[in-house]
C-alpha cells in the first residue's frame, strides 16, 4: 500500500487518517438510520413473520466510497436480506427480517453495520427485534 496509516490521538479526534503522496484521505464514518428502534414479528403461526425496515445511510466525515451492509445479532430461525446490499452514501436499503418457526419467543438486538472497503465499521444503528 502506498500510504501511511496514521491514527489520529494526536489530533484528539480518534479517526483514521490515511496518508497518501499528495494527499490526505479521513476513513469514511457512516450515520445508519432505521426510522425505527424496534419491530416485532410473531412466528408464523403467531402472527405475521415478516417486517420490512428502512435503512438509510448518509456520510458524515470522509472520503465516499462503497459502504457494505451487514448484521450482527440474528438468533436461530431469523433471516435478514437487504434489498440494496451496498452503495456509496448516501442510499438506502429496504431491509427485510424473517422469522420462522424455529426462532425462540423473546427479545433481541440486532446491530446493522455499515462496513466500509477495509471491512472497518463506518457507522452502525441497533435494532430491537421482539418475536411473539
Amino acid at each position: 500500500m502506498a500510504g501511511v496509516i496514521l491514527l489520529g490521538i494526536g489530533l484528539g479526534i480518534g479517526v483514521a487518517v490515511y496518508k497518501t503522496v499528495g494527499s490526505t484521505i479521513t476513513a469514511m464514518k457512516c450515520n445508519v438510520d432505521l426510522g425505527t428502534s424496534s419491530t416485532t414479528i410473531g412466528r408464523p403461526d403467531n402472527l405475521e413473520n415478516t417486517d420490512i425496515v428502512r435503512v438509510d445511510i448518509t456520510l458524515l466525515t470522509g472520503t465516499a466510497e462503497t459502504a457494505t451492509l451487514d448484521v450482527t445479532g440474528e438468533p436461530t430461525g431469523v433471516v435478514v436480506t437487504f434489498s440494496e446490499s451496498s452503495g456509496i452514501p448516501p442510499f438506502y436499503s429496504n431491509m427485510t427480517v424473517h422469522v420462522d418457526n424455529t426462532a425462540t419467543v423473546g427479545n433481541y438486538v440486532l446491530t446493522i453495520l455499515a462496513k466500509d472497503s477495509n471491512d472497518a465499521t463506518s457507522g452502525s444503528a441497533p435494532l430491537g427485534l421482539i418475536i411473539q
